[in-house]
């Protein structure tokens, strides 16, 4: 039975029918109704609320929902606002890494099975691949994405290669901490990726180092590589000190 309304009441129904959005994007009234546990009749009242403000969206054809562009809206920003504290605890590490071998750096964050870019540091030679920040690729090719992949459980890499013979390389990819990439997303371009994680070791972004081939001569990749892995470290330290700071104030 349900509980008496209440003003409180309504707005736990409302974050209740939401929250079902968690684990489907799109559903019909009656799945919505024995999720929640409240009768078709009041979810349907919800439903009708939370469409008029945008926070659901029903398609009149089918007679299913949907999470509506105000949580998308919502969603973004928040998105935004956690990407500028990122991308401001890597840029210094990203500036000297630009300035030590004046290539290109950028900071990618995993954006369902693409990546983001969130910051560019570009290098100042004329031979050069301009990503622009808010530029979206896929992860199957390309360093960055590489890393994603490599810390990603086996149910999410499913959705994306269907050559599991090809996980043992992700998970070498992990151990090792880094990635590397030769002319895969584009020929004559040469990449070398490391994470940027929490204090509980899951993947926050990945960072790259990135330029023409011809650039990347086997004399100093074991270098680079070097000097980008403990980039990497440092600013997956930077990270958790600042989320542990941030944790502290708000105790």
């Amino acid at each position: 039975m349900e509980r008496q309304n209440s003003p409180t009441r309504s707005v736990e129904r409302a974050l209740d029918i939401l929250e079902c959005f968690m684990d489907k994007d799109v559903m019909i009234l009656l799945e919505i109704a024995e999720k929640t546990g409240l009768s078709s009749s009041t979810a349907l009242r919800i439903l009708q609320a939370l469409a008029e403000h945008d926070f659901i969206v029903k398609n009149t054809q089918d007679k299913t929902y949907r999470l509506g562009n105000k949580i998308l809206w919502l969603a973004e920003r928040m998105s935004r606002e956690s990407h500028e504290e990122l991308r401001k605890t890597a840029y210094m590490y990203m500036l000297a890494m630009n300035e030590k071998y004046n290539e290109d750096v950028r900071l990618f964050v995993p954006d369902g099975h693409s990546k983001l870019c969130i910051e560019s540091i570009e290098s100042r030679r004329e031979l050069r691949q301009v990503v622009l920040v808010g530029t979206r690729h896929d992860l199957i090719r390309g360093a960055a994405g590489k890393i994603m992949i490599a810390y990603m459980n086996d149910s999410d890499r499913r959705r994306l290669i269907e050559d599991e013979s090809l996980f043992k390389m992700y998970d070498s990819v992990k151990e090792a901490g880094y990635a590397i990439s030769n002319g895969e997303r584009e020929q004559g371009l040469f990449g070398i990726a490391v994470p940027v994680t929490d204090a509980e070791g899951r993947l926050v972004a990945a960072v790259s180092l990135s330029g023409p081939s011809v650039r990347f001569s086997s004399d100093d990749l074991k270098e680079r590589i070097n000097a980008m892995t403990e980039m990497g470290k440092k600013i997956s330290a930077a990270w958790q000190r600042r989320n542990q700071e941030v944790q502290e104030m708000g105790a």
